[in-house]
């Protein structure tokens, strides 16, 4: 910090000599160029001198209206500083300068997200999703919205496309599994955490989130057993018994209050705009298999059966909830779409069928029954007769390749 600040104020000296051979002055101060307060407002942001930053971006930005880095530079220094509102209003000012810039879209969705504006974040951050459609952190910020918003179905799907671009991100697992584990996916949440943490036992993120998980599907202890290697006995207690409140919550609530820590809610809790969600099959509806969406990128959450002690310490408990949450046979789907009833749906299907341009000719469609918390029904179109893995991928790639989105599932055969 000392060093990135002294260089600052070696540059600042620097171009201060430079200035004196002409000593015009700027509202009573030595005039500089626009570059040279851009290298001197950097240089203070990254030392953490947020004052001496934001001095000299203002006036770069007072000196020019339509000079975007020293707008940028102003919205960086307030999110930094946490000043949100100040934040957007400058990444906005950057938009109406230039619509297209992505660290402004970025940025904007970041703090919008912040203030629990998920609704106005989803706009730019899904438009930088198609500038920049291989960053893996939009998506992560999408799903993050999105389970703001109680909207878990569609938060896994975008956790899901960052993770086909970076299968081994910690924050995306972590993010996923807490997305499954507020609507009560428990299993998945597990493995997930349980991914995370033997990719990289230094980060205690994924092990504090275990014990959320543990909390919220009734296994307390399971939880305590590994809290007590991550907390003390006072964290202990002060974290379970929030947990337990997070619990008392619907998923939109739980998601806020994990995200967010936003501490205060309506009374009647289980109210809130989303849903949690329990697929079964149309034809076999006394079975509750896994949910397509929600057993997103299956291969990353399946753990092998003869790992270490120490996974097998972290995936089992008393009542071994992973065992009760069983999954039946797999195979690979690809899946297109949700519809509030079977007709939609089919409708659908003969919609994405004329835009694949022949690709889903042979094909036909599966419809599987999805049952809401709420009592509400949903309908997921998948391609039918398709099982393997290699297929399933080959056929969403062509039918992206014509703007068609898809999803390979590895889901119940039934």
């Amino acid at each position: 910090m000392f060093h990135k600040f002294a260089n600052a104020l070696a540059i600042l000296g620097c171009v201060f000599l430079v200035s004196c051979a002409d000593d015009r002055r700027v509202d009573g101060e030595m005039a500089f160029d626009s570059d040279s307060l851009m290298t001197m407002a950097e240089s203070f942001l990254q030392a953490g001198d947020y004052g001496n930053a934001m001095r000299l971006y203002q006036r770069a930005a007072n000196e020019n209206p339509s000079h975007i880095p020293s707008r940028m530079g102003l919205a960086k220094t307030y999110q930094a500083m946490g000043a949100t509102d100040a934040a957007i209003n400058f990444y906005e000012q950057v938009l109406r300068l230039d619509p297209t810039n992505m660290d402004a879209k970025m940025g904007s969705g970041q703090m919008l997200i912040t203030k629990n504006r998920p609704a106005d974040a989803i706009p730019y951050l899904t438009d930088l999703s198609q500038q920049d459609p291989d960053n893996y952190r939009i998506y992560n910020m999408l799903g993050l919205a999105h389970d703001l918003m109680g909207k878990q179905e569609d938060a896994q799907m975008n956790y899901g496309r960052g993770l086909t671009l970076a299968a081994d991100n910690i924050s995306l697992l972590n993010n996923l599994a807490l997305s499954f584990a507020f609507e009560e996916q428990y299993a998945p949440s597990i493995r997930l955490l349980s991914k995370a943490i033997n990719l990289d036992y230094s980060v205690t993120k994924a092990q504090h989130n275990l014990v959320l998980v543990y909390v919220l599907s009734g296994e307390e202890d399971a939880g305590r057993e590994i809290g007590a290697s991550v907390m003390t006995k006072e964290e202990m207690e002060t974290n379970i018994n929030h947990y337990r409140w997070v619990k008392s919550l619907d998923p939109a609530q739980r998601a806020q209050a994990i995200f967010l820590g936003i501490k205060n809610f309506p009374a009647k809790a289980g109210q809130g705009p989303n849903v949690g969600v329990i697929e079964k099959s149309v034809s076999n509806p006394e079975i509750i298999p896994d949910d397509p969406k929600k057993r997103r990128l299956q291969e990353l959450l399946k753990q092998e059966e003869d790992s270490s002690s120490n996974n097998k310490k972290l995936t089992k408990t008393k009542a071994d909830p992973v065992k009760s949450y069983a999954p039946l046979k797999k195979v690979y789907r690809v899946q297109l779409g949700s519809y509030p009833n079977t007709g939609l749906a089919a409708n659908g299907w003969q919609e994405i069928k004329q835009l694949s341009e022949g690709i889903l000719e042979p094909y036909k469609p599966k419809i599987k029954l999805v049952t809401l918390a709420n009592g509400k029904n949903l309908f997921r179109l998948f391609v039918g007769n398709i099982e393997d893995r290699t297929t399933a991928r080959s056929l969403c790639e062509e039918l992206r390749d014509r703007n068609v989105d898809c999803l390979v599932l590895k889901t119940a055969k039934d």
